[in-house]
């Protein structure tokens, strides 16, 4: 999955807390949905690594 990175939105993973239920701190890692897909990218079929949130940006209807 390459890291875990989004090649249109170049988004990567974040760092944070667990916080268990006694507020003892560990480190943990925010990795994203990172999908596979074919799709056309200027005109050449292509697959590239692509976050859920960017897919559901591309499946949006455009505002008329």
């Amino acid at each position: 999955m390459s890291s875990g990175r989004c090649d249109v939105c170049e988004r990567k993973p974040m760092h944070g807390n667990n916080v268990s239920f006694s507020q003892r701190r560990t480190r943990r890692r925010f990795v994203l949905n990172v999908q596979r897909r074919h799709m056309v990218v200027d005109g050449t079929p292509r697959t590239i690594n692509i976050c859920t949130r960017c897919l559901r940006t591309m499946n949006k209807l455009p505002k008329d």
